[in-house]
């Protein structure tokens, strides 16, 4: 950790704070806590998420004659298809993740701050992150950032006050970490017809909707399927483990509504804020 640690502090650097945060921290102190580990700035990827969604409306729009979609920001899903349905790799949709679409947000205006991605998921951290290391220069998993601030004596109960993103932002798309918020937020209900969108999560849910896909079981179009349970809440790396999934997605909902009023104004993202910005999954 010594070594990230030296990275936030002798340069110019930003946390991406995964939107699943607030099952682990508390909001808005975190963002104090994380300038004064020595993070010049810290943003949220609800902008990115939001950029996610219209990049994907835009992908299905101009490829309508396609027969399948498959959401593809959990980097697991994307390697459980690779290595045992790779028939299914021609249906996921090549657009980033919110983690690199907020990346190639703030790189392309801050082409000299050191990135670093805080997050749930190992998968995030040892398969997708490596793959952007010109946008990512480093993860950060919510359990090391907790041993962070136990060994630098951050707490919470010191950060009291007001404290604001420096990022633009989207507050819907702050349910993005929550099974079937990418769906919510993305207007597929209107692409698609209802039972041909599949919203699911864990492993065995999807490797069995794709065997009902092969076998022409279920005429499923589009799939917003996340391997852990309840989605992004239920991250590996999150340190409240047993807390259930219930009680982590209220959290994410309380959070998205008692946030809202704080953040909005001139933080207020739009799609005209990033549209010089490739979206695309290429590398």
């Amino acid at each position: 950790m010594k070594d990230i640690i030296n990275l936030i502090r002798k340069n110019k650097s930003v946390a991406l704070l995964a939107p699943s945060f607030p099952i682990d921290f508390k909001y808005p102190d975190i963002i104090g806590m994380l300038r004064h580990l020595g993070f010049d700035k810290v943003t949220e990827l609800t902008f990115g998420a939001r950029m996610v969604n219209w990049a994907y409306a835009q992908y299905i729009k101009e490829h309508s004659e396609q027969e399948l979609f498959i959401a593809s920001p959990c980097p697991t899903v994307v390697a459980l298809i690779q290595s045992q349905y790779p028939e299914f790799m021609k249906f996921l949709i090549p657009v980033v993740s919110p983690m690199a679409s907020m990346a190639r947000i703030y790189k392309q205006r801050n082409k000299d701050y050191k990135v670093v991605f805080i997050s749930p998921c190992y998968a995030k951290k040892n398969i997708e992150a490596p793959k952007y290391k010109k946008i990512i220069d480093a993860v950060i998993t919510f359990e090391e950032l907790q041993q962070i601030f136990d060994a630098e004596g951050i707490d919470e109960k010191d950060f009291n006050r007001k404290y604001y993103f420096d990022s633009l932002i989207r507050e819907y798309t702050k349910i993005y970490p929550v099974s079937g918020g990418l769906a919510a937020t993305s207007r597929i209900s209107e692409l698609f017809k209802n039972k041909e969108i599949l919203i699911t999560d864990g492993t065995e849910n999807i490797k069995k909707a794709l065997e009902d896909i092969k076998s022409g079981k279920k005429q499923y179009r589009f799939l917003d399927i996340l391997n852990c349970p309840g989605g992004c809440i239920g991250g590996p790396a999150i340190n409240n483990k047993k807390l259930s999934t219930r009680k982590k997605r209220d959290i994410i909902y309380d959070y998205t509504r008692k946030s809202s009023e704080q953040n909005m104004g001139k933080h207020h993202g739009k799609i005209e804020h990033a549209d010089d910005v490739d979206f695309s999954a290429s590398l």
